[in-house]
């Protein structure tokens, strides 16, 4: 499956799937699909021997990738780091990117993007909840 479909939507949430992820091939990108306002998303699989076939690098958004399963090498501007499933990049909007599968199963990935220094400040409260500052 190469794309999500939208389960429920409403004003306060909006409930997507893209079914299995043991299935799924491809990428999809979930902003219009789940009506987000402050950042994309969006779940990629690149196959075994395989790679995005272009580096690129965003104006002002920064870009956090969360591996869940495959092994491969995330080359940033001059750099190269190992990735696998359990590993978290976050990536500034400068750097140069570009993925590359290097095992033999589908290396999967959800990436977030946002506009750099958007975040506001949050501080737990008593009950353990993220409250904003």
């Amino acid at each position: 499956m190469e794309q999500a479909t939208l389960v429920q939507n409403k004003s306060e949430y909006s409930v997507a799937t893209v079914g299995n992820m043991a299935d799924f091939g491809g990428k999809v990108f979930l902003k219009e699909l789940i009506n987000t306002t402050g950042m994309e998303v969006s779940i990629g699989s690149i196959e075994a021997g395989q790679s995005v076939p272009f580096f690129h690098s965003h104006k002002q958004n920064e870009e956090v990738y969360i591996f869940l399963s495959g092994e491969g090498r995330f080359i940033l501007d001059n750099d190269e780091i190992a990735v696998e499933s359990g590993t978290i990049v976050r990536v500034a909007p400068s750097v140069m990117r570009r993925l590359c599968n290097t095992g033999s199963t589908p290396l999967q990935h959800i990436c977030i993007q946002a506009k750099a220094g958007s975040l506001e400040g949050y501080t737990m409260t008593d009950c353990g909840n993220y409250a904003p500052v």
